[in-house]
């Protein structure tokens, strides 16, 4: 397992660290030709558990429901037997208590206990909510045309507006009174000679003040989520290439971002979730010695078992328990005992 730790203390170093070109897709010994063929020690310690429907899911909490959406709305698995509950709302986040946070016609809104709160009159979504505070919600709202990033306390509006030069804003996450949320922002393109829109993440205060990550060499980036430690994670791609994903791990405190190129048969890692332990549920693809590359689901750059093709990880809770969705249905990955 990385040490999170570590990796952070190292974000000062990003600036001066050479990029590298393509990556490698095998290591020296040459990379399996298919999941099976992988060494036991690529598979996490994990057990699968199917919940009913083939559902897409997007979000789980420390208690283990999970909410997913459908091609009408949203579900909800709660408690030991996973009851599933048909939801008003387009789900993207579950808090503790079971408020759930997204969006219906086009507004933000919560949904618990069967009662539904509109948020915004304004086009609006709720994308990720307290765990331990459901009153605060974040996401974004329209303002005369253009997407600003905003907070909603007690069903109040705070409208953070847009960082300087910025188009598009939003928030992606909240946890242990951080904020953070990405935007669309005109920098120079160092490959074309150019300026180009890109995306890239921000910290934001209640003072009103945003504060951006320096994330050169990549291009893209962004960050989706957090822990109550301020440790945050995400993704970026190169200037050097525009082709492959690392990993990038954020300081929101120190305003720091570390990023982490992989190499092997597995590439292009897209982290969904990190809990305060530091462990990271994450999407990425394995590269066969022919073929396509193929999705898979990981915790901690471990393959999620059995190895499913198409896999895929939404996100991970306090107890290490990981929501997705495996080979056409809704699940859960538990740790072992």
């Amino acid at each position: 397992m990385r040490s999170i730790g570590l990796q952070l203390a190292l974000a000062s170093m990003v600036a001066v660290v050479a990029c590298s070109g393509d990556r490698a897709l095998a290591p020296k010994s040459g990379h399996a030709s298919q999941i099976s063929d992988l060494p036991p020690e690529m598979f996490a310690a994990y057990t699968r558990t199917n919940l009913p429907g083939s559902d897409s899911v997007v979000a789980l909490n420390d208690s283990g429901d999970v909410v997913g959406v459908t091609a009408t709305g949203g579900v909800l698995w709660q408690g030991a037997s996973h009851e599933r509950t048909i939801l008003p709302i387009i789900p993207t986040a579950i808090a503790n208590d079971g408020t759930i946070a997204g969006s219906i016609n086009g507004h933000a809104a919560t949904w618990k206990s069967g009662h539904v709160t509109i948020l915004d009159t304004a086009a609006s979504m709720a994308l990720a909510i307290c765990r331990c505070e459901s009153a605060t919600i974040v996401g974004s709202v329209q303002v005369d045309g253009v997407t600003h990033a905003a907070i909603w306390v007690d069903g109040i509006r705070i409208d953070a507006g847009l960082p300087p030069g910025s188009k598009h804003a939003e928030f992606s996450a909240i946890r242990g009174g951080f904020v953070v949320g990405n935007a669309i922002v005109r920098l120079p393109d160092p490959q074309f000679g150019d300026s180009t829109d890109f995306e890239q993440p921000f910290a934001w205060s209640p003072a009103g003040e945003w504060r951006p990550f320096i994330t050169y060499p990549y291009s893209f980036a962004k960050i989706v989520a957090l822990n109550s430690h301020g440790a945050g994670v995400g993704s970026g791609v190169c200037f050097c290439n525009h082709l492959n994903s690392d990993e990038l791990f954020y300081d929101v405190a120190a305003g720091t971002v570390y990023g982490e190129t992989s190499f092997g048969p597995i590439l292009d890692f897209f982290p969904t979730g990190i809990n305060d332990s530091g462990q990271i549920s994450e999407n990425a693809y394995f590269a066969p010695e022919s073929g396509d590359l193929e999705a898979i689901a990981l915790v901690n750059e471990r393959v999620l078992p059995p190895g499913v093709i198409g896999d895929r990880a939404a996100g991970i809770n306090s107890a290490g328990i990981i929501a997705g969705n495996s080979n056409g249905s809704a699940v859960l990955w538990t740790p072992n005992p």
